[in-house]
């Protein structure tokens, strides 16, 4: 944990000086400013950048899937659970899956990571990709268990 808050705080200082660092198709680019004001500064922060380049790939990667994720909320998912529901991403990349196993009467809410899913988008008739699962939702919302403890308790 110290090496990535390290990372972080490295990250934080790029930022400072006018540099992003982004994940862009499978590479970590640092985009640096129109006008630099202080290219020694800069090029001493590249350099350790690179010197960190695996956790810096790991924690652009990790925010890059999290931003994309966050646009495909609700949509269908396949992971090792089975099928599901994307329902939430977190800055760090982790992704949070709603999947109906067997065995269990309600779906579960599972931690996942973008390598081990596959995010069904729903292609439009215009052949746009739909941002979010259109699919209509049921009718009748679940029954919260104190509704249930309420009613089911009654003969009628």
């Amino acid at each position: 944990m110290v090496r990535d808050e390290k990372v972080d705080a490295l990250m934080g200082r790029a930022k400072k000086l006018g540099l992003r660092v982004e994940f862009d198709s499978g590479l970590i680019t640092v985009v640096t400013p129109p006008a630099p004001g202080d290219p020694e500064r800069q090029d001493a922060i590249i350099a350790e950048l690179w010197k960190y380049r695996s956790d810096v790939r790991r924690l652009v990667e990790g925010r890059a899937s999290a931003a994309r994720a966050s646009e495909l909320l609700g949509q269908r998912i396949w992971s090792e659970y089975g099928e599901g529901v994307l329902a939430s991403a977190s800055g760090d990349g982790a992704l949070v899956i709603d999947v109906a196993r067997e065995g269990f009467r309600n779906s579960q809410t599972l931690t996942a990571n973008a390598e081990s899913l596959l995010v069904i988008v729903v292609e439009r008739a215009d052949g746009a990709a739909s941002p979010r699962n259109e699919e209509a939702k049921p009718a009748q919302p679940r029954r919260k268990i104190f509704g249930f403890l309420q009613h089911g308790s009654r003969e009628e």
